[in-house]
């Protein structure tokens, strides 16, 4: 890329950026894609979906894309793989969102682990069969169970509690 290129993308990244951030402050509720998003890989983009909320306002990177960071993920994420969350579950105080599934589990864990909060499995009896049905979160008082379909959310004051899914 030339260098006049360069510049006229860092100034149109910037513009962006400048404008995310004019109409978006930190914790703007948000539906973030980190990998792709959906209108080009639906699965991919359903395992990774975090609904979550900004933590830094929108700057660009060297060459001129503009990125927000959010919580549960590291780094920057490219402005157009961020949407506003008009129809949230998250409510004051809460800053992500994540549905526990099969498919996900693990990478859930393998984040919490990351953040220093002890996770495992959590087993019942299915079928006459001992079945990991979900993944326990903390240790003691404060550990929370949430089963596939569950909602786990992140509080402010990082604790987690979990909101359960509805069955008909």
């Amino acid at each position: 890329m030339s260098h006049d290129r360069l510049e006229q993308a860092k100034a149109k990244g910037q513009q962006q950026a400048d404008a995310w951030n004019s109409a978006h402050p930190v914790g703007t509720r948000v539906i973030a894609y980190p990998s792709v998003r959906p209108e080009f890989d639906t699965k991919l983009a359903e395992r990774t979906r975090l609904v979550t909320t900004t933590r830094t306002p929108a700057w660009i990177l060297g060459h001129g894309t503009p990125v927000v960071s959010v919580h549960g993920k590291a780094g920057g994420i490219d402005l157009e793989h961020v949407d506003i969350d008009h129809d949230s579950p998250l409510r004051d105080g809460e800053l992500l969102a994540h549905v526990l599934t099969k498919e996900n589990l693990n990478r859930f864990d393998d984040w919490l682990d990351k953040l220093g909060i002890f996770a495992k499995g959590y087993w019942e009896t299915v079928d006459g069969k001992l079945t990991v049905t979900g993944l326990r979160i903390g240790a003691g008082e404060d550990r929370v169970v949430a089963k596939y379909g569950d909602t786990i959310i992140r509080l402010a004051d990082g604790s987690f509690t979990v909101r359960q899914a509805v069955t008909s």
